[in-house]
């Protein structure tokens, strides 16, 4: 059994000490609770988590946090989230990132990068291939563009996006409600929990990191 051997829902069978290490401190965030609570009547609730994705040269893993509702006399209800795992690049703090399902992609089962891969497109709304040419901070990127899309209205900053991230630039957009910064752009954290991030000598898109929604027995952390 090797560690990119899957079982029938997909699952990776073993997990890599690191990504066990990692998702061990993601509970103690609270994020979520494993175990299982019932009554005197046999009826309750089971919390596992499965390891679908990992990549030790960046600190991310992919898991499943899987709720199965049960009760003798009625099929037992199962409802599953998906968090991308990692730490927080200023503090070391763990993140939990809500993600869409990459179950049901060959392509990101192809192996457990492949699916940190795919979840990170997913976030950032760009392809696999330009993972690579991103700047990040926390859950906020800037992404390079060929141009500032036609029509775009040219704005003055700063733009302060989930709360805390505060964007400037030399030249900024705004096209159908996304941001853009042209020459040179530059991020900083008004609460200092992430680097300055700062890009120069193009066109960026500013992306906000996409959130799945969630069942309500997992929660976002530290992003």
């Amino acid at each position: 059994m090797t560690t990119t051997d899957r079982n029938r829902w997909n699952a990776l069978t073993v997990w890599p000490e690191f990504a066990s290490k990692l998702e061990r401190e993601a509970e103690k965030t609270g994020a979520y609770s494993t175990g299982i609570e019932s009554d005197k009547r046999q009826r309750g609730s089971a919390i596992n988590v499965d390891l679908f994705g990992h990549d030790e040269s960046r600190g991310l893993i992919v898991i499943q946090v899987r709720q199965a509702i049960f009760h003798p006399r009625r099929y037992t209800e199962v409802r599953k989230n998906y968090l991308l795992i990692g730490r927080n690049e200023e503090t070391g703090a763990v993140f939990c990132h809500p993600v869409e399902s990459p179950a049901r992609s060959k392509k990101a089962m192809e192996s457990p990068t492949a699916c940190v891969d795919f979840v990170l497109a997913k976030v950032w709304d760009c392809r696999v291939e330009d993972l690579g040419e991103i700047h990040r901070q926390g859950d906020i990127a800037f992404i390079p563009v060929r141009s500032i899309p036609k029509g775009a209205e040219k704005i003055t900053g700063p733009v302060v996006l989930r709360e805390t991230h505060k964007i400037t630039g030399d030249e900024i957009y705004k096209y159908c409600g996304e941001y853009y910064v042209a020459k040179r752009g530059h991020s900083s954290h008004t609460k200092r929990q992430h680097k300055a991030v700062t890009v120069r000598n193009g066109f960026f898109r500013v992306q906000t990191g996409n959130r799945a929604r969630l069942w309500d027995f997992s929660e976002r952390r530290g992003d």
